[in-house]
């Protein structure tokens, strides 16, 4: 048996982990620069180390996600809550188009158009 190189080496040491991540071999190959086929070749000898059958490290493990970061679900929106502050929001919209109205008035502003614009808001 030819002398294994240490980038090989290096993807039997994390197959089992990167393979329960939930990445395949293709993309373990990628990882490591090393061709697909000799991942495949070297299955055995991964299996054989860590007690598993060479077939179960060809299932592929489907996860949500592979940056192994742990999500918290996001809570359900109460539409009673929802529509409390959509009603401040709304009215902090009137408030600020009122203090403009009343802006424009005070320094006699006369652009007709540009008044028209504001009350249409």
């Amino acid at each position: 048996m030819p002398k294994t190189n240490e980038r090989t080496l290096k993807m039997m040491e994390n197959y089992i982990k990167l393979h329960n991540e939930g990445h395949s071999v293709k993309e373990i190959a990628k990882m490591f620069n090393l061709s697909p086929f000799t991942i495949y070749d070297r299955l055995g000898e991964i299996a054989e180390q860590n007690g598993v059958t060479r077939e179960s490290l060809l299932e592929r493990v489907f996860i949500a996600d592979h940056s192994g970061q742990n999500y918290t679900p996001v809570k359900p929106i109460d539409p009673t809550e929802f529509r409390k502050h959509f009603d401040a929001a709304l009215t902090g919209v009137q408030t600020l188009k009122a203090t403009i109205s009343q802006a424009l008035e005070e320094y006699d502003i006369n652009d007709e158009l540009l008044k028209e614009e504001i009350k249409q808001c």
